[in-house]
């Protein structure tokens, strides 16, 4: 299932498409290498336009968690 990465950054009011994802995993790390590197935070969404989950540069990773 595709999952689109969207962004906006501080003060922005829309959302936009930035790319997409095979998996959830995979969108997850990208959009989470993303947040590190320009400080935006990002969303992902399902086929059907559910917001699956947003990320931010604060957001804790994964592996950071165990």
């Amino acid at each position: 299932m595709p999952i689109v990465i969207q962004s906006r950054g501080l003060g922005e009011p829309d959302w936009r498409n930035e790319v997409w994802r095979r998996s959830h995993f995979k969108a997850y790390t990208a959009a989470m290498t993303k947040a590190r590197l320009t400080g935006r935070c990002y969303r992902l969404v399902d086929q059907d336009g559910v917001v699956l989950e947003e990320v931010n540069c604060r957001s804790r990773s994964l592996i950071e968690g165990i």
